[in-house]
């Protein structure tokens, strides 16, 4: 399978780094910062000369660059032939009406994906264009998994997936680094506070993901009266910790849509 990266960045990275390490999987690079490709030539890797070269080498094409820069290169690519290539993008506030727009594709896909991506361990929100059909969409998939748990969602669904996904990891990263930073007021050293406090994190989204039980269930379980974890969700629920995170997720969703009309609006 021939894969195409146009924009070698934060995202562009972590596809690179997941994918090449599929024998099965060959991909051609493009940024227009030519030095962003030089840990990658030779590896394993093609890097191309222009966005078109990268194009017309690759069956899925995964489009990653800034939304200012989106339209200057979709206008850049649309001489080229895409009616047997599978746009993948991840570009924010473009819809994939405008990509087909200006590209004249159909096979498209938009996705959110994030951080722990990295490590093959996030989340990616995808919409498919009405036009793919089950083998695309099985290509696509291909693709994602290698990043993580994949998940289809409707497009007007993408400014709630950036806030709870794709900016959800830096308020559980707030949360751990709380959790740590009182575990050192409490004694603990740095290293076994950091070991107490992931474990405990990881372990317990695993058991909600195993047994699919809603998380109050888990929490009554080790909530006994008069005792000392009563004691402190009292105090998570006296100093409104419920109310704080809802209104920190909802902001977040209010400006990831306030961000998709600027720009919508700046690229028309």
């Amino acid at each position: 399978m021939n894969v195409g990266i146009i924009g070698v960045g934060n995202i562009g990275s972590i596809f690179c780094e997941q994918l090449k390490k599929d024998p099965a999987i060959t991909l051609h690079l493009f940024d227009k910062h030519s030095v962003k490709l030089n840990s990658y030539e030779g590896k394993g890797c093609s890097c191309s000369k222009s966005a078109q070269e990268t194009v017309q080498k690759s069956d899925i094409i995964l489009l990653s660059v800034k939304p200012q820069d989106s339209i200057p290169l979709l206008k850049e690519l649309s001489d080229c032939d895409f009616k047997q290539k599978i746009i993948i993008s991840t570009i924010t506030g473009i819809s994939i009406a405008r990509i087909r727009e200006e590209i004249n594709a159909t096979k498209i896909a938009r996705i959110m994906p994030n951080v722990p991506s990295a490590i093959g361990k996030g989340v990616t929100g995808v919409c498919y264009a009405k036009d793919f059909t089950p083998e695309g969409k099985d290509a696509v998939n291909c693709i994602l998994s290698k990043l993580g748990i994949v998940i289809e969602i409707e497009e007007k669904a993408f400014p709630a997936v950036t806030a709870l996904s794709g900016s959800g990891p830096a308020f559980v990263f707030v949360v751990i680094e709380s959790m740590i930073d009182i575990g050192l007021k409490m004694g603990l050293s740095y290293d076994v506070s950091r070991e107490l406090v992931l474990g405990t994190l990881i372990g317990s989204a695993q058991l909600l993901q195993a047994r699919g039980n809603h998380p109050g269930e888990f929490r009554h379980l080790v909530t006994s009266p008069a005792g000392t974890t009563i004691e402190g969700i009292y105090s998570l629920e006296r100093e409104g910790l419920r109310g704080t995170i809802m209104k920190a997720i909802n902001d977040t969703y209010e400006r990831a849509k306030q961000i998709s009309e600027e720009i919508e609006r700046d690229t028309q």
